[in-house]
C-alpha cells in the first residue's frame, strides 16, 4: 500500500511538473469581456443641433472609461468626400487643459444617451479644446461592407481555433494598391503628428499614438521616416505586454484599443478607443488606421498610463494587454474589429555576436501582411544590432537569414554589409534575406505562407572593403579561346592602391563580337537565372548570389541566348533564335545577354563597379585573323 501511494505521489509530482501546455493540449483561446448589454439608440446625424449638450467615453488613466462633457458646435459638410464631421467643444478641466489628445479618437459621443459618432479629429497648436466627430451613420455604413473572405473562415473551432486558411493568415488579401509602396499612399487624409515648425494650426486626426517600446531612439526616427506618408509618428510613450499567462481582455465602449505590429522583446501597438459594440463586431477610431481597407492584424485592449499634455499634439501614454480579437477593416471613417477572430504573427528571432561579448538573443513578433512585414522585420533586426553593438564606427556585419516557408526548404541567405556609421535598418533592408520576404509575399504566381525569420547577425569592427576604381586588359588584341589576365585595380581605405589579378577566359563563341566586360562586386551583381515561370523556379532563383567579397566579370554581348521554361540556353545561332523568339505571340523566349561569368575570391569586401568594350578577334580556318 505505502508503494502504491508513493507510487501515486510520484506520478503526480510528474504531472504537476509538467508545462500547462504539455496537459491543456492546443491552446485554448480566450474570449474578451465584452457588457451584456444590447448596443445603444443612434442620433441620427439629421437630429443633431448646435448647442445640444452630450458627453463622451474615454480613459483616462487605466483601463475603466471614464465620461467628460461636449457640446456641439457645428456640422461641417463634406469635410471628407461624402462624409460629415460634427464640431465639438470639451468642457471639462481635463480635456481643456490637454486638448483632444491622441489615443481619444473613437471616444464614443453621446446625446440623450444616444449614440451620435466618434471623436476622430483636432487641431494643433489649438487654444480651444475642439474636435471633429464621425457621425456613427458613416462608420455603421462601413460595417454593412461585405468582406472578400467569408466570415465562417473566422469562427472558432476546436478547441477555439480559428479555422481560417493558412494562406489567409499568412498576409493580407489584394485591395487594389498593389506593389511594396502601396502602404504610402493611404487614402490621402490629413496626417498625424506635430504641425509644421511655423506653429500653425494643421488639422490632424485626433489619432492613434503609434506606442513603442523596446526600440533604440534611432531605430524609431527610422520607423518615423518610413511611416511619414501614412501619418502615423511613432512615440516612446509606452510599454510592451505584461509577463506572465495570457488573460480574456475587456472591450467595451470608451475602453482603449489597439492594433498589435509588433510584440516580444520590443513593442509597436496603434491605440486608439472602441466606439461601438454588437455582438463580435467592434468600431474604433473614427477614421483609418492606415487606409488600406480589408486586413488582418491583432486587436489588443491596453491600459492607459497618463495624457502627456503638449502645446502640439497631446496625447495617451499606453501599453497593451491582452489579445481580443482581430482587425479586419480599415476604412476611411473607422476600423472594424472582429472579436471572434484571432490572425497569427510571424516570429523573428535574432542572434547578435560581437567582439568579445556574450551572445545577445532578441525575439519579436510582427504582422503578418504584405505592405508591413518586411518593414517591420527589418526593423526588428536593425534594433537587435543597434542595441547589441551600438557603436557608430566602422563595421562590417555578416547577416545570415533564414527566412521558412511553408512547403518548401527554408532559404538561407548570407549578406555582408560594410557601415561606417554602425547599421541601420535601412541598410539592413537591402540585405537578402529581408528583401527575399518582400519578394515572396509580393510574388506574381501564388499567396506563401512564411513559418518564422531567424537571423544570425556577427559584427565585427573594422574597415576591410576595398573599391574598385579600374580595369585593364594586357594588350589591344584580344582573341577567342585565349585566357586573358584582367588587372583589377582596388583601392582600400587607408591603404595604398593595389591590383589584382583575374584570369578570364575568352569563349570561342565570341570570335568577332563586340563584348562588354563588366566588373563588379558580387553583392551589385543578379546571377544567371530563368526567367521564373511558377512559385518553385522563383523560389529557387532567390537561393542564388554571389558574396560580397567577391569580384565577379560578366562577359556581356547582344542577344545571343534566351530563357525558356526554366532554363538558361546560351551560345545560339540567329536560326534558333528567331525560332524561339517568333514576333507572332507573346509567349516566347526570353533575351538573354550574358555570355560569361567569372567569380573571383578578393582579399576583402568589396564595392563598386567599372567595365570597358573590346572587340574580339576570331580565327579562319585555325589561323588567328591579325
Amino acid at each position: 500500500m505505502r508503494r502504491v501511494c508513493l507510487g501515486l505521489l510520484t506520478a503526480l509530482a510528474t504531472v504537476l511538473a509538467l508545462p500547462v501546455a504539455a496537459l491543456a493540449g492546443p491552446p485554448v483561446r480566450l474570449h474578451a469581456i465584452v457588457p451584456n448589454a444590447p448596443p445603444p439608440a443612434i442620433m441620427p446625424l439629421s437630429d443633431v443641433r448646435p448647442g445640444m449638450v452630450g458627453e463622451a467615453l474615454t480613459v483616462f488613466q487605466g483601463t475603466k472609461p471614464e465620461p467628460f462633457k461636449v457640446r456641439i458646435v457645428a456640422i461641417m459638410r463634406n469635410f471628407l468626400p461624402k462624409q460629415d464631421v460634427i464640431l465639438i467643444r470639451a468642457e471639462d478641466p481635463r480635456v481643456e487643459y490637454s486638448g483632444i489628445v491622441a489615443g481619444m479618437s473613437g471616444s464614443p459621443v453621446y446625446v440623450d444617451g444616444k449614440l451620435v459618432g466618434a471623436i476622430a479629429y483636432a487641431w494643433s497648436f489649438a487654444k480651444e479644446p475642439l474636435g471633429g466627430v464621425t457621425p456613427i451613420e458613416s462608420m455603421l455604413a462601413e460595417r454593412r461592407r461585405p468582406r472578400r473572405i467569408s466570415h465562417e473562415y473566422f469562427a472558432a473551432g476546436d478547441a477555439g481555433t480559428p479555422r481560417m486558411p493558412a494562406t489567409l493568415r499568412a498576409m493580407a488579401p489584394h485591395d487594389g494598391f498593389g506593389g511594396p509602396d502601396a502602404l504610402a499612399r493611404g487614402l490621402g487624409l490629413p496626417p498625424v503628428g506635430p504641425a509644421p515648425v511655423t506653429g500653425e494650426p494643421r488639422l490632424i486626426r485626433a489619432s492613434v499614438p503609434l506606442s513603442v517600446s523596446g526600440f533604440t531612439p534611432r531605430t524609431i526616427g527610422e520607423l518615423a521616416d518610413e511611416l511619414r506618408p501614412t501619418g502615423l509618428v511613432p512615440m516612446q510613450a509606452g510599454g510592451g505586454r505584461r509577463p506572465g499567462p495570457p488573460a480574456p481582455g475587456h472591450v467595451e465602449p470608451g475602453s482603449a484599443i489597439g492594433v498589435e505590429l509588433v510584440r516580444g522583446d520590443m513593442s509597436t501597438v496603434a491605440t486608439g478607443t472602441v466606439t461601438y459594440l454588437n455582438g463580435n463586431d467592434v468600431l474604433a477610431f473614427g477614421h483609418p488606421l492606415f487606409g488600406i481597407g480589408e486586413v488582418y492584424l491583432p486587436l489588443v485592449d491596453a491600459e492607459i498610463h497618463a495624457f502627456l499634455p503638449s502645446l502640439s499634439n497631446s496625447f495617451k501614454m499606453s501599453s497593451p494587454l491582452n489579445e481580443v480579437g482581430t482587425l479586419v477593416q480599415d476604412r476611411q471613417s473607422c476600423i472594424i474589429g472582429d472579436l471572434d477572430a484571432r490572425s497569427t504573427m510571424l516570429p523573428v528571432d535574432v542572434r547578435v555576436t560581437g567582439p568579445g561579448v556574450e551572445p545577445r538573443l532578441f525575439h519579436a513578433e510582427v504582422a503578418r501582411n504584405r505592405r508591413l512585414t518586411s518593414m517591420l522585420a527589418s526593423m526588428v533586426v536593425g534594433n537587435a544590432i543597434a542595441d547589441a553593438e551600438p557603436d557608430v564606427t566602422d563595421m562590417v556585419v555578416t547577416v545570415t537569414s533564414k527566412v521558412g516557408v511553408k512547403g518548401f526548404a527554408p532559404l538561407e541567405l548570407r549578406d555582408q554589409i560594410f557601415s561606417a556609421e554602425g547599421v541601420s535598418s535601412h541598410a539592413l533592408a537591402s540585405s537578402r534575406g529581408l528583401r527575399a520576404m518582400g519578394e515572396l509575399l509580393f510574388n506574381p504566381f501564388e499567396p506563401v505562407v512564411l513559418d518564422r525569420m531567424d537571423v544570425d547577425v556577427r559584427v565585427e569592427y573594422r574597415r576591410d572593403v576595398a573599391e574598385i576604381v579600374g580595369v585593364s586588359l594586357p594588350g589591344q588584341d584580344i582573341q577567342a579561346g585565349d585566357t586573358v589576365d584582367l588587372r583589377v585595380t582596388m583601392r582600400p581605405y587607408a591603404g595604398a592602391e593595389y591590383v589584382e589579378t583575374v584570369p578570364v577566359i575568352i569563349p570561342r563563341t565570341l570570335a568577332g563580337r563586340t563584348v562588354k566586360i563588366e566588373v563588379a562586386t558580387g553583392a551589385a551583381v543578379k546571377p544567371d537565372v530563368p526567367q521564373a515561370e511558377s512559385l518553385p523556379v522563383y523560389i529557387d532563383n532567390l537561393r542564388k548570389s554571389y558574396s560580397a567579397s567577391a569580384i565577379v566579370v560578366t562577359l556581356q554581348t547582344p542577344e545571343d541566348g534566351a530563357s525558356l521554361r526554366g532554363r538558361l540556353i546560351s551560345g545560339l545561332p540567329d536560326s534558333a533564335l528567331d525560332t524561339l523568339r517568333p514576333g507572332n505571340q507573346t509567349r516566347r523566349a526570353d533575351a538573354y545577354h550574358i555570355a560569361d561569368r567569372t567569380i573571383f575570391p578578393a582579399r576583402q569586401l568589396v564595392s563598386g563597379k567599372q567595365e570597358l568594350t573590346v572587340a574580339i578577334k576570331g580565327d579562319v580556318l585555325g589561323e588567328r585573323i591579325p
